[in-house]
């Protein structure tokens, strides 16, 4: 298993304990709204399908999904999914309580590292929802930049499709963080 310590964090991979925590925090409707995967309602079910296919996508290496904690306390989940062997594409979302304290860019930026250092990546792809440009910002502060592609993606959480922004990051332009362990 990969454990990313941050300045703040630790990132560990998604285990299907963690169901009840991201029932809790992933039944928020801004969570939702802002990601294509999470339903709003978000049940415990939800979440027991959501952990125990992470932990499986994780041990094969399809998608690295990972819970942040801060204090034993997940916050966050960030993640890459493969889509070649060169290619993922960059995900997350942030908790009500850990919002506007900069853990969407720390932890981006720490899983960014994991996908070019340890999986190999050339490219990372990430895109925003239009009216989300919070989310564009985090990437930006990580070097990821606009591609000028837009697409009409689907959200569970919206029930429908929305105008989202595409960014990208290459192994060439990626600064790696100061201070990123793993172990």
């Amino acid at each position: 298993m990969t454990f990313i310590k941050t300045n703040r964090f630790l990132l560990r991979p998604v285990d299907v304990d963690d169901a009840p925590a991201f029932a809790a925090l992933c039944n928020d409707e801004m969570i939702a709204r802002n990601t294509a995967r999470i339903p709003y309602p978000y049940t415990l079910e939800d979440a027991e399908i959501f952990t125990k296919t992470a932990a499986a996508a994780f041990r094969n290496g399809k998608e690295h999904a990972f819970a942040v904690c801060e204090q034993d306390t997940i916050i966050a989940c960030c993640g890459v999914m493969r889509i070649t062997n060169i290619l993922f594409e960059l995900g997350y979302w942030v908790s009500l309580p850990a919002r506007g304290r900069g853990v969407a860019t720390e932890a981006a930026h720490a899983v960014s590292h994991f996908a070019f250092s340890t999986l190999r990546a050339e490219t990372l792809l990430a895109g925003h929802f239009a009216d989300n440009p919070a989310s564009g910002r985090v990437l930006e502060k990580i070097g990821f930049r606009k591609t000028g592609d837009t697409r009409l993606q689907f959200s569970l959480g919206r029930g429908g499709e929305a105008q989202s922004l595409r960014m990208k990051l290459s192994r060439e332009a990626f600064k790696a963080p100061d201070h990123v362990e793993f172990a």
